[in-house]
């Protein structure tokens, strides 16, 4: 079974689209290529905007590609400091009913989270959840951090999704396969 299609939203500093896109768009088609993953750089906010979203769809495999290859561009075009490390802020969308366990009893899962990865992780209280019931969990950090905060948001919300299946199985009434 391969694994789902995840979207990720990047931000980068508004002053290095050009190079993430590169002329007549190479850079991006190749890098779309190379990670298997869907990449597009979203309009700016206006026209004053620090940061563009960079929309990353693909399995976990292509987004560490992607996202790996969009913080390795900016360190060599100097879009940071050589001793500064380079930081960004993913957005991940969770189902609303899940982010409680992103958040955990006290804030205990975010807060093991963050000592984890090292990444800031925080799901903004009072969020309206958008159309398709969602909310977005932020991310922001270096490179590795961010991915291991990803990756262990995914696996939450997999374990969610089991538990739910698991309760629609057992209110249908099935019998439970029984365990050996």
């Amino acid at each position: 079974q391969q694994p789902e299609s995840e979207t990720v939203h990047l931000f980068i500093p508004a002053l290095a689209v050009g190079a993430i896109i590169g002329k007549q768009g190479q850079h991006i088609k190749q890098l779309s290529r190379f990670a298997g993953a869907s990449i597009k750089i979203a309009p700016a906010e206006g026209p004053d905007a620090k940061l563009r979203m960079v929309i990353i769809t693909g399995p976990p495999e292509a987004q560490f590609k992607a996202q790996g290859r969009i913080y390795g561009k900016l360190k060599e075009e100097n879009f940071f400091g050589p001793k500064e490390e380079v930081k960004l802020e993913a957005h991940i969308k969770v189902p609303s009913y899940a982010a409680g366990r992103v958040i955990g009893k006290g804030g205990k899962t975010v807060n093991e989270l963050q000592n984890l990865t090292s990444a800031e992780v925080v799901v903004p209280r009072d969020q309206t959840p958008d159309e398709n019931d969602q909310v977005v969990v932020k991310i922001t950090g270096h490179f590795y951090a961010c991915q291991l905060a990803q990756r262990k948001i995914q696996e939450i919300l997999a374990q969610v999704r089991r538990q739910q299946q698991q309760q629609k199985t057992l209110q249908s009434g099935q019998p439970q396969p029984r365990r050996k």
